[in-house]
């Protein structure tokens, strides 16, 4: 005989899970099993249980398409009399008239050539007949629960062409945890195999049963899948719980029939508490449902069930039934290999330190950097570049180094059609050959020379064979160029160890150190993660899993740099000076070139405008090099217009103006650095409908 339960509204509930996982909450209501003859209820009756939710993969209901809304065509009205000896209004009559024959005859010719077009058709308008479940909760060897489920559904699809099959979502994870859900077979009513895909998302494996054809009428399917540890303990109530959703909150289609049958594993009907209970209804709804107890578990049923209603069920088992599952760090199968990784790249870092400090420092440097205003002596912006490790505008740098000595010269021709960009191009100007005589002449005082670093950039610049009066755009980029430049500066990166400025790197040691380090935080990071998504450990894995990719970084960078020899540091000593310089605000530098200090290193009168210009034009090419163009050009434009004269390496397409060579000169970096440079609990009661374990929902495809 049917079990009567009764209900009571309980105050304390905790908000449903949003991201569909297993949480512990009080119930909304407290049902439990109580005698004809009992007097009230006590709170004593009342079992928390876990609260499994689907509410936030629930769709709304998708608007049922409308029929399309009839014309009526009406034919126009004539309009008599006319005048008799009118022409002119006969004439407009008629052509009225021929207008109207032709729109009917449209008209007609559409009703007979084109198609109806039919509502779209939603894949989840159909419904189900009936759910029913079949869950064997059993016991391993080791006490966890065990459940094996046989779902078998019977839809009902219409007879059009709109479904191939159904989509279920099965939930894979309880109090969150997995489940181990294995799905081992999907068929029809009698056996035959149903083809079906999986995929999981956020706890949820979805199924996709679906025919290469249209399925029409009624249609049933068989899912037969296992799952692990769908029991909890309480300790409010001192019981262990099967708290289990069957069809789930979130199916778009109405049931007839929800019907499910639990049956019980040996030994386990002698751990019932008594107390069993069940409800259906919404997501949250506690509508109370019977709930019978048979010779081998229970069996509960609920008819006319809406879209997105389930049916829940409760069942309670004396405490210690069930093993819980050990969610220790320990308890995972390799806590020893993430913590082992994660140990291993903290040494590695630890080794890094110690090789940098050994194989990898500097030589020792001034250690006081000292303003320098002009450029290194026998050094150009290539190898400077390699030596102080700014890279970024060594191309533009060094084209600006080439043009302020004479060597080329940047010539305007014009501006882009779209943009209205000004557009640059390189000329050749060789000062050595026989008719350079006049260049040579008009080159800023005081410049330097080529190096043979710049006369290899040359050569990949304009190529072989360098003709005065050869041209090269700025405006479309050129591989083969770029290609050559990369070649000059990795043989300037070379030679700056051959010529004494960086220490040979070891490459052995570092290798051995970096290999051991992504080993380490490898091993660290695929356990940790393997951790977490079997939900072992709680915070350990995220901490093993931080520390092995923190100590491959340390590791990294600690190596990631070659060594300077006493040379190398006197160079990048000496650059961080010339730098210091191009910093400093324009009043500052008078007042540095004024000093004592100053004028004992490069006496350079500062009421010379020429000389200054002269000076500050030197170290456009440095300023580039450092980041600092932006403020060194409109101070370089400042001082061409101060002095009234133009430069020599620069031709552009308007009177000379300081702001708008300023502004050139930027355009000129950006385009040459983007051309050529290389890239670098409910036993009680209290059950209510999605509250439990399972559920899920699905739709139609």
């Amino acid at each position: 005989m049917p079990v009567r339960h009764h209900l009571r509204r309980h105050d304390e509930r905790r908000d449903h899970d949003d991201g569909c996982r297993a949480r512990t909450r009080t119930h909304p209501f407290a049902l439990r099993t109580v005698p004809a003859e009992r007097g009230p209820r006590s709170s004593r009756d009342r079992l928390h249980v876990p609260i499994r939710c689907l509410g936030s993969r629930q769709r709304a209901a998708r608007p049922r398409p409308l029929l399309p809304e009839r014309d009526d065509h009406r034919a126009p009205s004539r309009r008599d009399p006319r005048p008799p000896f009118c022409t002119h209004r006969l004439v407009s009559v008629s052509r009225r008239m021929l207008k109207s024959v032709v729109a009917a005859g449209a008209i007609v010719l559409l009703g007979v050539f084109v198609p109806t077009v039919p509502a779209s058709a939603d894949v989840n308008d159909f419904s189900f007949v009936s759910f029913h479940g079949e869950y064997e909760l059993g016991r391993d060897d080791d006490g966890h629960s065990t459940l094996d489920v046989v779902e078998t559904l019977v839809a009902e699809f219409p007879e059009t062409d709109q479904n191939r099959g159904i989509r279920r979502e099965l939930v894979d994870t309880y109090d969150g945890h997995p489940t181990d859900l294995v799905v081992e077979s999907v068929t029809d009513e009698n056996g035959v195999a149903r083809a079906f895909e999986t995929e999981s998302d956020d706890g949820i494996e979805i199924l996709t049963i679906a025919a290469d054809d249209y399925v029409h009428g009624e249609q049933t399917y068989v899912i037969t899948y296992s799952q692990r540890n769908v029991t909890r303990y309480f300790e409010n109530t001192d019981a262990d719980e099967f708290y289990w959703d069957t069809n789930g909150t979130a199916w778009e289609q109405p049931f007839g029939e929800v019907s499910a049958t639990i049956v019980l594993a040996d030994g386990l009907s002698d751990a019932l508490t008594g107390r069993a209970a069940a409800a259906f209804g919404l997501e949250g709804e506690s509508k109370p449902v019977d709930i019978e107890q048979t010779d081998t578990g229970f069996e509960v049923s609920q008819s006319d069930l809406t879209a997105g209603e389930n049916l829940s069920f409760a069942i309670g088992f004396e405490a210690g039934t069930f093993t819980p599952r050990d969610g220790s760090f320990g308890a995972a199968p390799w806590p020893a290999l993430g913590l082992g990784g994660a140990v291993l790249a903290v040494l590695t870092a630890i080794g890094a330190f110690i090789l940098r400090r050994r194989r990898l420092g500097d030589a020792p440097g001034r250690g006081v950097i000292v303003p320098e205003y002009v450029p290194p002596k026998d050094t150009g912006i290539l190898l400077s570049s390699v030596v102080s490790g700014r890279s970024t505008h060594t191309v533009a740098a060094e084209v600006l180094a080439l043009a302020v000595d004479g060597r080329v010269r940047i010539v305007e021709v014009g501006e882009t059609a779209v943009t209205k960009k000004p557009r640059f191009e390189l000329e050749y100007v060789d000062v050595d050959q026989p008719g350079g005589a006049t260049e040579r002449r008009r080159r800023p005082a005081g410049s330097d020379t080529a190096t043979p670093d710049d006369r290899e950039f040359l050569h990949a610049l304009f190529g072989s064979t360098l003709t005065p009066g050869e041209r090269r755009s700025l405006a479309k980029a050129d591989s083969k160029v770029a290609t050559r430049l990369a070649e000059v500066q990795k043989k300037v990166t070379a030679a700056a160890t051959e010529r004494g400025y960086r220490r040979p790197y070891p490459g052995g040691p570092v290798a051995a150190v970096i290999g051991g380090a992504v080993v380490a935080a490898g091993i660290a990071f695929v356990f940790s993660i393997m951790s977490l998504a079997q939900a072992y450990g709680g915070a350990w894995p995220v901490v093993t899993l931080i520390v092995g990719i923190v100590s491959l970084i340390v590791a990294v960078i600690a190596i990631a740099r070659v060594p300077l020899e006493a040379p190398g540091v006197e160079l990048r000593d000496y650059l961080k000076g010339l730098d210091e310089y191009i910093r400093l605000a324009e009043a500052d530098r008078l007042a540095y070139l004024q000093s004592p200090k100053g004028a004992d290193r490069t006496p350079i009168p500062t009421d010379d405008r020429e000389a200054v210009l002269r000076l500050t034009e030197r170290l456009l090419p440095w300023a580039v090099l450092f980041g600092r163009e932006k403020e060194w050009t409109e101070e370089l434009g400042r001082a061409y217009a101060e002095s009234g004269v133009q430069p020599l390496w620069y031709t552009g397409t308007h009177p000379f103006n300081g702001a708008i060579f300023a502004a050139s000169i930027g355009s000129i970096t950006t385009s040459v650095s983007s051309t050529y440079s290389s890239s670098s609990g409910g036993s009680a009661g209290g059950v209510s409908s999605g509250g439990g374990g399972g559920g899920g929902g699905g739709g139609g495809v």
